[in-house]
């Protein structure tokens, strides 16, 4: 009998002990705690093309068609400079073809009469290689003077200054009477179509392919579809940029707003993350309850402070309150509102 009782007391006492062992603590699912936070970053429209147009010949500035805020297309004229010097030699280099081709004429004649008379037996072929000589001579000077002719077009084109693709002068250096050096800016012209947005991001942030990007510039939303994301991370901002093209309307070249995306990924609140140490590094993560007992489940890429990306199962369990105090396989109980 005494026995009995003994068991029932020690029975007892071990069941209160395992009770005491285990920490009370409150949990959540994941479905109850994940949302898809909205992120934002820093970004600017770039225009794919902006160029100092610059003269590439020394003359005085004779014509000024464009100004600024004028729209051009490719190919038209927007300076004008002092061609005469570059007209005169380009006269003089296709005088100078045009002299030789009368040299050329004469001299072809001349050998194919050197030739019959040959074949006749009338001249030896000293006099017939003579012949030759000088046409492959005259041959030659033609080859290196059209190459003259093409140089002094060159210069003579060089007087006109085109738009190299459409857009708007947004600066204006020429001024009418002043000597343009080779390299010296005459204007400034931007592309209006086709520009792109430059956007930096923390390396962190994934995107998909068909994710809901946004420009928000003057609270005017752009949609933004992603064309790149360069394989370099800036060491000093620690971001990675990316280029975005604009499917839609087009904002201005050069005005800088934000890049709006929302998370593909579920997140878990910032607050849900503890730091323990696995091996001989710490992690950051959240603690689990599974089968009565707190798991640390590490957490890739988290930032203390910031929401994180999670692929936990969505009935999974997370220690909510006496996440901080609870350790890695430690028996715990789900407080009543947890039940």
């Amino acid at each position: 009998m005494a026995t009995s009782r003994l068991t029932v007391v020690l029975a007892a006492l071990l069941l209160t002990l395992n009770a005491q062992a285990e920490t009370p603590v409150s949990a959540e699912p994941v479905s109850a705690l994940v949302f898809y936070p909205e992120f934002s970053a820093p970004a600017e429209v770039i225009s794919k093309q902006d160029a100092f147009l610059s003269a590439q010949i020394s003359a005085q500035i004779e014509k000024i068609h464009s100004q600024v805020g004028d729209q051009v297309a490719a190919g038209d004229t927007l300076v004008e400079l002092d061609c005469a010097i570059y007209q005169a030699q380009l006269n003089t280099q296709r005088a100078a073809l045009g002299e030789i081709d009368v040299q050329l004429s004469l001299a072809s004649d001349q050998y194919t009469r050197a030739k019959r008379l040959n074949e006749a037996g009338n001249l030896g072929e000293e006099g017939l290689q003579q012949r030759a000589t000088e046409l492959e001579a005259l041959q030659a000077r033609r080859v290196v003077q059209e190459q003259q002719v093409k140089v002094a077009q060159i210069s003579v084109d060089r007087c006109v200054v085109t738009a190299p693709f459409a857009g708007v002068v947004t600066e204006r250096a020429a001024q009418l009477g002043a000597l343009a050096a080779p390299g010296s800016p005459l204007m400034r012209l931007v592309q209006l179509a086709d520009a792109e947005l430059s956007a930096r991001v923390p390396p962190t942030q994934s995107f998909s392919e068909n994710q809901l990007l946004k420009f928000d510039y003057l609270n005017r939303d752009y949609p933004a579809q992603l064309r790149v994301v360069l394989p370099v991370v800036d060491s000093r901002q620690r971001t990675q940029e990316l280029r975005l093209t604009f499917p839609e309307q087009l904002p201005p070249p050069g005005a800088a707003g934000r890049l709006l995306w929302q998370a593909s990924q579920p997140h878990l609140p910032a607050e849900l993350l503890v730091r323990r140490q696995q091996g001989e590094a710490w992690k950051l993560g959240v603690m689990v309850v599974v089968d009565g007992t707190a798991v640390f489940y590490p957490a890739e890429n988290a930032i203390e402070g910031q929401p994180f990306a999670t692929d936990l199962p969505k009935d999974s369990m997370i220690i909510t309150d006496g996440r901080l105090l609870v350790r890695e396989g430690e028996a715990v109980s789900l407080r009543g509102d947890a039940l």
